[in-house]
């Protein structure tokens, strides 16, 4: 900082204004007043590291028993 200037390190949120700013998350930006919210963008690697975690959701088939006449 120099003498007389002031960095600010948070963005501003659109519909409230100046003085109010946004909360910075892993994958958004949100406002606490009005919950205005902004997604960020993913990159090519961190959507490769996503889809590789992600357990799959389908659910398992179950046989069906063959019943004895």
């Amino acid at each position: 900082m120099d003498a007389g200037t002031l960095k600010r390190e948070r963005r501003f949120c659109p519909r409230c204004g100046p003085g109010v700013f946004l909360a910075e998350h892993a994958d958004r930006y949100t406002c606490g007043r009005c919950r205005y919210t902004e997604f960020k963008k993913k990159t090519s690697q961190e959507e490769g590291q996503i889809a590789a975690a992600k357990p799959s959701r389908a659910k398992p088939v179950k046989k069906k028993e063959a019943k004895a006449a």
